[in-house]
This record gives C-alpha cells, sequence and structure tokens, in this order.
C-alpha cells in the first residue's frame, strides 16, 4: 500500500476525532505505526494502522457536531431519544393517531408487497432460469395474430435438428386427470383421481432445479414407466407415515384410456412445487412410457398437448434466433397439414404468418399471456394495481403523520423558540424531528409485523390466497430492508414537519405565531383532498369489480344452468354407459339424464369444418352429445329439430348455433336456410354431416368472452377424428320437490356414487354443479374484489384518522372564537355546522377530483370484458354522499362536543 492511504486514514481520523484528544491519540498511533513497519513491514503495518482508526471511532472519542454544544453525537442522539419520548407520551391522542395510521399503512403495504413479490420472483429458484425459454406459437385453431402456450410434439424435434444454438430442447406432456391405483398391505385397492400428471423427457431437471428427496439413479427417466412423486402425493397414497426411500420401487397403476392398467414404478420423490413456480404438478412419469403414442402421433404439428422448452447457449443473439426459427413451420409443419387438411402451410394458415416465439422462463407467469396449461397464469393488470394501491395506502399514511405534525405546531412552537433562543441551530432541531418521525415509523413498523403474522392466514382464507410471511423473518435481508423503510419512509414523512417545525423565528414563536397559517392551511387541506380523493376512487373502482362479477354471475346465458349435477369420469366406463344411465334415469330426483363429452363453461374441443360449395374453411367450436342433452338444457330452436332416438341416421347429422349459422354465409330468413345444408370437415376425408337444426346461441364458455359459433354432434358419430376420446360426463337436472334440504341432496349424490360403483368400483366419484362451474370463470375477479375491499377499507380508515386528528387539532384553535360565537348567541347546530363546513367542503373537493378519475379507471378495466355491467352514475353519487357521512361522523364528537362547551371556560383566560 502507498504513503497515500496512510494519509488518508489519518485524515478520516482528524475529521471525527475531538480536538482536545487528536494529538496525543494520533502521536501514539504514529509511534505504534512505524514500530510495525520495522517489525513486519508496511503493508501489514497499514492494515493494523486501519484496524486502530476503525475501533477509535467510539462515542467517547468523536468530536462535538456544533462548536456550541459541548456533548458529543452520541450524547446529543440520546437527548434527541428523550425528548421524542417524552413528546410521544405527553401528547397521547396524537400518538395514537399516528402510529395507528402508520400501522395499518405499514401493514397493508407489507401484504401487497408479499403479493407483489412472489408474482414478479415466479421461477427464479430455477439455477438456469436466464437461459431457458417456453415456445409459443400463433393460435392455430383461433386468431392467427394470438399466441398460444402449446405445441406439437414435433416441435421440439425440429428445434433439436434445425437450430444449433440451443444447449437443449425438453417436452413436457399434460396427460390431462388420470385414474390411479394402488394395493395397500392387505391386499386392498384404492384408487384416485389425479390432476397436474404430466410426461417429461430425461432431460427435464437438467433444465428445472425441482430438488430431489430421494431417487433411484440419474438415468430413471431413461426407463419407460418410471414415476416421480411429489411429497404430497407421495403422502396421499402410502400415508403421511412413510419414509420417502421406502416409496422407491412402489407399484402405482394408471388406467389407460382403453380401460386397461399400466405398472408404473416409483424411481424418485421431488419436493412440492414452490409457490412462485409457474410449473404445478403431482406426479411426473417418463416420456418414454408413451413411446407407442409418440411413435403414431409424433410427427404432428397440430396436437397441441405439449410444452416445449429450449435453453439457450451463451452470447447467442437473441434476434437472430428467434428470426431463425420461423423457417421451422414452413418446412417441418407441411406433412401434417397435407396428410390431414388435404392443404399446404399456406392453405392451412390462410395467408396468416405461422410464427414461433421465444417466451423469457420468469416471464411466462406475469405476462398473463399466453395462458399457461401447466399451472397457474399471473394477471399483469392486477399486479400493478394492487401496487399502486400498496403504494398509495402508504402514501396516506405518511401524509396523516403530515398533516397531525403540523397541525400540532402550536404546541412545539415555544419549544422551538427557546430552543433557538439557547443557541440550537436549525439543521439540529430539523434532525431532531426527523428522529421523532424515523422512532414512529420503527415502533409503526414492528406492530405491522406483529399485526401481519396474525392477519395473513385469515387474509389467505378470505381471498384464496397463499401468501407466506414468517419464513422472512429468518432472512436477514429482510431486516436490512426493514431498517432502510424506516429511515426512508420516516425521513419523507417527517421531513416537510420538520422544515415547517424548525422554520420557526424564535420572537414569533415565544409568543404563539407559527408563520404563515394560509399557507400552513392550504398545505394541509390539499394533503386531505388528496387523501379522500384516493380513497373515494377506490371504493368506487371496488364497487364495480363486484358489480362486473355479479353482473356476469346473474347474466342469462342462453338455458336454465341452475340444478344441473354433474358427474365426471364417465368415460372411464367405455363405449356402454346405457346401464348407468337408466339407474340415474329412474331416480325421482332427476327430471332428466343426459350425456356429453365437455360441459358448459368449458367446451374448449374445435376443429376446421367447410360447406360444400365453399372451399373457405372455418373455425368452430364441438361438443358432442346425446339425444337428450340439448333437452336438459331446454336450448330454444330456432329452426329445425332435435336428435331423435328413433331415427337411427340422425348419429350422422348436426346441429349448429346461430354464430356458426353466420359464420357459413347461411341465413334463418330466405333461402340461404342452413336445415338440409351439409357441412364437412376439413380434414382426412372430409365426411360430411347434414344440418338438422339451429338452436339459439348460449354461453358454452367464459362469460368473459363472446359466443363463439359451435357445432353439436351426436356422441355416436364414429366419422369424426377424435370418436370415443374425451371426457365424457353426465348430467341431471335435479328436480325442485325431491331437494328441499342440503340433507336431500347430499343423500342424493350419495346415491349416484353408490350407482357408479356398483357398475365399477375403480371409477374414482366426482361431481359438480354446473352454475359454480360459471362462477368458477371468474374467481380471480371474485378474490381481487375482496381483497380490494380491504385495501380500500383500510385506505378509508387511515383517511378518517388524519381527518379525526385535523378535527381535534382544529376545535383546539378555534376553542375561544367558537365560545365568543356562542356568547353572541350562536346555536350549538349553528356552531356544529360551522366547524364541519370547512371539512365538508375539502370531501365534495375530493369528490370532484375522484369521480371522473375512478370512470375512467373503471371504463379502462371493464373494456376487457365482452358483457360488461353498466357504469352507473348513482355509484358515484352515492360514493361521494357516503364519503361524506363518514367524514361528517368523523368529526362530529369534536363538533358537538365543542359547540356544547361552556363559553365562559374558553374565554376565562382573555
Amino acid at each position: 500500500m502507498s504513503r497515500r492511504f496512510t494519509r488518508i486514514l489519518l485524515k478520516i481520523f482528524r475529521w471525527f476525532c475531538h480536538p482536545d484528544l487528536q494529538a496525543s491519540i494520533e502521536g501514539d498511533l504514529m509511534e505504534l505505526y512505524d514500530g510495525r513497519v520495522a517489525e513486519i513491514g508496511k503493508r501489514k503495518a497499514d492494515l493494523f494502522l486501519l484496524r486502530d482508526v476503525t475501533l477509535l471511532f467510539r462515542p467517547s472519542i468523536i468530536k462535538p457536531v456544533s462548536g456550541t454544544y459541548r456533548m458529543n453525537a452520541y450524547g446529543m442522539l440520546k437527548n434527541m431519544f428523550k425528548i421524542s419520548w417524552r413528546n410521544a407520551l405527553r401528547q397521547r391522542q396524537f400518538t395514537v393517531l399516528n402510529v395507528l395510521g402508520l400501522t395499518i399503512g405499514i401493514a397493508a403495504t407489507i401484504i401487497i408487497g408479499l403479493f407483489v413479490y412472489q408474482e414478479n420472483t415466479f421461477d427464479n429458484f430455477h439455477i438456469n432460469n436466464a437461459k431457458i425459454f417456453r415456445v409459443n406459437q400463433s393460435d392455430i385453431w383461433g386468431d392467427w395474430t394470438d399466441q398460444i402456450s402449446t405445441t406439437g410434439p414435433n416441435v421440439g424435434t425440429a428445434l433439436k435438428e434445425d437450430i444449433p444454438e440451443l444447449e437443449g430442447v425438453t417436452r413436457v406432456l399434460s396427460l390431462g386427470d388420470q385414474t390411479v391405483k394402488l394395493e395397500d398391505s392387505e391386499g386392498k385397492w384404492t384408487s384416485f383421481r389425479q390432476k397436474k400428471f404430466y410426461a417429461i423427457e430425461e432431460n427435464f431437471f437438467q433444465f428445472f432445479s425441482f430438488p430431489f428427496v430421494v431417487k433411484t439413479d440419474e438415468n430413471m427417466l431413461v426407463e419407460p414407466f418410471s414415476m416421480i412423486l411429489t411429497e404430497s402425493s407421495l403422502k396421499k397414497y402410502f400415508g403421511k407415515e412413510i419414509e420417502p426411500a421406502d416409496a422407491l420401487e412402489q407399484v402405482v397403476e394408471v388406467k389407460d384410456w382403453d380401460g386397461t392398467w399400466q405398472t408404473f414404478i416409483v424411481r424418485g420423490v421431488v419436493k412440492d412445487s414452490p409457490q412462485n413456480s409457474h410449473m404445478d404438478f403431482d406426479i411426473l412419469v417418463s416420456l418414454e412410457s408413451y413411446d407407442e403414442l409418440m411413435e403414431i402421433h409424433g410427427w404432428k404439428w397440430i396436437w397441441n398437448a405439449f410444452t416445449t422448452y429450449v435453453m439457450i447457449q451463451d452470447d447467442v443473439n437473441m434476434a437472430y434466433l428467434h428470426e431463425k426459427i420461423q423457417e421451422l413451420p414452413a418446412k417441418w409443419a407441411a406433412p401434417t397439414t397435407e396428410r390431414i387438411f388435404n392443404q399446404t402451410v399456406e392453405e392451412f394458415t390462410g395467408g396468416f404468418p405461422w410464427k414461433l416465439a421465444l417466451q423469457p422462463l420468469d416471464e411466462i407467469h406475469t405476462s398473463g399471456f399466453p395462458a399457461n396449461q401447466l399451472g397457474p397464469t399471473g394477471n399483469p393488470l392486477f399486479i400493478k394495481i394492487f401496487a399502486a394501491i400498496g403504494l398509495l395506502v402508504l402514501i396516506l399514511s405518511a401524509i396523516n403523520f403530515m398533516n397531525l405534525s403540523t397541525a400540532k405546531s402550536t404546541r412545539r412552537s415555544k419549544e422551538v423558540g427557546i430552543r433557538k433562543v439557547m443557541g440550537s441551530q436549525r439543521h439540529l432541531i430539523f434532525s431532531q424531528f426527523i428522529l421523532e418521525s424515523i422512532m414512529y415509523v420503527f415502533f409503526s413498523a414492528v406492530l405491522a409485523i406483529v399485526l401481519v403474522t396474525f392477519v395473513l392466514p385469515y387474509f389467505n382464507s378470505l381471498t384464496d390466497s397463499d401468501l407466506e410471511f414468517v419464513s422472512y423473518l429468518s432472512n436477514p435481508q429482510f431486516y436490512l430492508m426493514g431498517i432502510l423503510f424506516v429511515l426512508v419512509l420516516g425521513f419523507l414523512s417527517g421531513s416537510y414537519p420538520a422544515i415547517y417545525l424548525s422554520s420557526f423565528q424564535p420572537i414569533q414563536s415565544l409568543k404563539g405565531v407559527t408563520g404563515n397559517k394560509l399557507k400552513g392551511n392550504f398545505i394541509r387541506n390539499g394533503l386531505v383532498v388528496f387523501q379522500f380523493t384516493i380513497s373515494i376512487a377506490l371504493i368506487v373502482c371496488t364497487i364495480f369489480v363486484q358489480k362486473q362479477v355479479s353482473y356476469a354471475s346473474n347474466l342469462d346465458v342462453g338455458f336454465a344452468k341452475d340444478n344441473i349435477l354433474q358427474i365426471h369420469n364417465i368415460e372411464q366406463m367405455g363405449f356402454d354407459t346405457e346401464v348407468l344411465k337408466s339407474k340415474l334415469s329412474s331416480n325421482p330426483a332427476f327430471s332428466e339424464v343426459a350425456k356429453s363429452f365437455g360441459i358448459p363453461p368449458n367446451v374448449f374441443s374445435g376443429d376446421r369444418y367447410k360447406t360444400l360449395k365453399d372451399d373457405n374453411v372455418v373455425q368452430l367450436r364441438n361438443i358432442r352429445v346425446d339425444d337428450d342433452y340439448l333437452n336438459l338444457l331446454g336450448l330454444d330452436f330456432v329452426a329445425g329439430r332435435n336428435f331423435d332416438k328413433q331415427i337411427t341416421t340422425d348419429k350422422y347429422k348436426v346441429i349448429i348455433n346461430v354464430e356458426a349459422v353466420k359464420l357459413l354465409g347461411w341465413s334463418l330468413n330466405g333461402d340461404q336456410s342452413p336445415i338440409g345444408q351439409n357441412i364437412k370437415m376439413a380434414s382426412g376425408d372430409e365426411n360430411a354431416f347434414e344440418v338438422i337444426g339451429v338452436v339459439q346461441d348460449f354461453n358454452f364458455n367464459s362469460l368473459k368472452e363472446g359466443i363463439l359459433p359451435l357445432i353439436i354432434i351426436h356422441h355416436l358419430n364414429d366419422e369424426v377424428w377424435d370418436y370415443g376420446f374425451g371426457l365424457s360426463y353426465y348430467s341431471m337436472r335435479l328436480n325442485p320437490s325431491s331437494v328441499s334440504s342440503g340433507s336431500e341432496l347430499r343423500a342424493i349424490i350419495e346415491e349416484v356414487k353408490n350407482d357408479i360403483h356398483s357398475i365399477d368400483a375403480s371409477i374414482p366419484f366426482e361431481y359438480s354443479f354446473m352454475d359454480q362451474e360459471f362462477d368458477k370463470t371468474f374467481r380471480f375477479e371474485q378474490n381481487a374484489a375482496v381483497q380490494m375491499n380491504i385495501f380500500t377499507l383500510m385506505a378509508m380508515v387511515i383517511a378518517c384518522l388524519g381527518l379525526f386528528g385535523l378535527a381535534a387539532f382544529s376545535a383546539e384553535q378555534r376553542t375561544k372564537e367558537l365560545g365568543i360565537r356562542k356568547v353572541l348567541g350562536a346555536k350549538v347546530f349553528q356552531i356544529v355546522v360551522n366547524f364541519s363546513s370547512e371539512f365538508a367542503k375539502l370531501i365534495l373537493v375530493s369528490s370532484l377530483i375522484a369521480c371522473p378519475l375512478a370512470y375512467f379507471l373503471v371504463r379502462s378495466w371493464l373494456s376487457d370484458f365482452e358483457y360488461q355491467t353498466p357504469i352507473d352514475l348513482l355509484v358515484f353519487i352515492l360514493t361521494a354522499a357516503g364519503a361524506l357521512t363518514i367524514a361528517l361522523l368523523t368529526i362530529s364528537f369534536q363538533s358537538v362536543s365543542l359547540a356544547n362547551q361552556n363559553p365562559v371556560k374558553a374565554l376565562r383566560s382573555e
């Protein structure tokens, strides 16, 4: 080290050392330094000098901050704390209001911060997360300008062979719900319906860092029929007492689509997928287990059951890579379009580009689009909304502190005046008030942490969330961030009051004159207006979120969706399910019983069709049903008829909705009637089906979307490509006269369960109600509405706390004024109105600002919905009136108390 380093250390020492001690200590330091240079060399002596200078930075040695103060920095800081603590105890009402407001604001910020942090840290635990991308493609079954997150199996093959810039490619096959059974030690078989069941390639764990609890070996996924369980599924199947190692080599049976059982061997156990993972799974099996399926369909580009990921090499030009992969569809998809649809790739796409896109792993959740079939998809709009709400609530609590601190300036003015007369400089007084602010924020933050710890489980239960907080308390970074948060918020909250209070002139302060009252009142009133503007706008937005959810829930979907019980897993009974239907139909609790492949609002299946006279290919959603299903729904026919059991050829007929009529170029009025026309599939042998009926449009999918064109196919039609495949259901319309209580409904459900198990006991029994399935499509909005209710209430409480405090100090300042008014004959009512009117004006101004702001926000949010609740002016009026009422009630105690005060008591000192 150079001599310059030694000089710098000495300069630092001289800067902080007390002048009376500097010469003697520096002499000792240099004497030690010179001796060490001679003994151990200059480099090591410099390090010892650095240590000595650092250790000398202690309260007894640090020089005074000001020449007028003969106390050191430590003593000054200690004195400031004493003053702050005594002021807090002396002004209990002010302290309680401030601490309560800050606690609520910080608690709300912590909860919202947990949500925003969780949403924005999805998948960051994977070691290679920066190099992993998901492959998306154009929506080949819908709008080609949109993207979907699933691809065909051959997309991965094309990427492996034609793109050398990739380190690897892996695919995940979604196998849907599977029936799983295993034998216990007593020889008894137990079956489960297992969701989140995926097949993965052998390099899956080279991409994703899901930690193993135990495994057989590194190459376990090379073998077919290898299974990996999560810790949760392990306990579900083998009991809570089993050790993970004891589960290895255990046998688990999985039911195949044809009813046979396939044996899988447990090769490993992994920890449950974290909450911030876009991939949520319970069971993983080797893709090699489905080699026959892959051999038959692995060449296809339209079997969109796969999620494909790539890992890029270092320093790859992403723009070049993205451009290069656009060449793949034209080259590799041609066999698919030609063999299945009798079209070239250009004809199949209709002139739209078949695009591939690489989406970074850490953007899959937060982007919100395209939808993720392997786990949750976030909503970027709500992430921004809640982040904004959290920031606003925190600002509101800080504004409370500013307002109350400046409002009580008259109480502190003489203190400031005396301290200035005694020689205290402005920056020291400023520091005093900043320290008080930091102290308030610190105590409030501690209380907020305690509050969040106890409240968060209830919050999660109420909002269907899974936020977690306790684990952060053991993380040192949390405390570092907490200290920084307290210091920053304390400084920002206390800066204006500190500047305002420290600016008082000594003579004026001792006389009780605190400066420009008009300016102070203007700033405080502006902050009150801001608080209530935000609160009113939040209330309006929250009301419209609830109105939209309620509006969609009660929207006429085109049929009676209530009282429909749906039984799942019927496809596991094979083709012949008439025995079960006969049992269900004989039950007097059901007025209608029908079978379908797919159930509203989850009709996602679709295909490409065209008319005989027009080669223009159109995309239609489809659902396969039996002869009774449309009667069960109670759909109205606008033309033609329903399927007829007596006419055997009806199984090759179809029914369409009005939207399909429009799309196919037909008309319900005139010569272009769809009845008797033919629709043919735009694939394979292009089989044609005669249209025998047209039903009125009804919502068979989410109410967030419009009604799409639909073709209804008979479930026995064996000329469609997916005949015999897919999930099937029995739906039963409940007879209200037979179900008058919850216990009767439970008895009916149990009876249906027994009917199914009397035919095949291995079929897991699952049921749902159609109206509840529609409600689930708005589950996210429902949870968001509850969360917004909570945070809006917090914002309103904080605003009212501030208003209560301001009213209290205003009452104190105006005691003599209102006493004089009362002596001169003013009535109690007049005094109350006079006192309350200034606050009422502020709320009215807030309403005038908040209502247009809320209208803009609500209108922007509703634009994403196909069906929108009306923007009712009455909501804005009632919200403004409600806010005014709450504000007046908040200050009513102060106003009434002041009006009833004895004027003699207020004026006796005059």
